[in-house]
């Protein structure tokens, strides 16, 4: 492995760990709660540190939740597929619950989002995209 390489995995080491910080005093402390510096102590870096891997604790918030939308969307194919109505909201409800039990730092976080009006702003455009894409 070539320092490169080695710089890239370190990088992406840290805004991982950068990342799973910020979900966990999300969900504890609630968004509103949590600063860049709260979050750079979890990690044991300084906000300086944070925000050359993030511009903002909104960029943070909404990483998680694009993380969010893709672990929910892994789901998706069996819970649409030409089925009634009926059936696609069961699976649909079943789905939210497997995703509670699964992920259940990521399922605290959908509650979190009322907090941030600009998440609501980027799922929507998150899921134009992807019927864009499907099509």
């Amino acid at each position: 492995m070539g320092i490169k390489e080695r710089q890239e995995r370190d990088r992406e080491t840290v805004r991982r760990a950068i990342l799973d910080a910020a979900r966990e005093l999300f969900v504890h402390e609630g968004y509103q709660n949590v600063s860049i510096r709260k979050i750079a102590e979890r990690v044991e870096y300084s906000p300086a540190a944070i925000y050359s891997y993030f511009p903002s604790k909104d960029d943070i918030f909404f990483a998680l939740a694009e993380e969010r939308f893709r672990l929910l969307e892994t789901g998706d194919a069996t819970v649409l597929d030409g089925s009634s109505s009926l059936e696609q909201l069961r699976r649909s409800l079943w789905r939210l619950y497997e995703f509670s039990l699964e992920q259940p730092q990521y399922f605290a976080l959908m509650f979190v989002d009322r907090s941030v009006p600009r998440i609501g702003r980027e799922y929507e455009r998150f899921s134009f995209a992807r019927e864009m894409k499907e099509r």
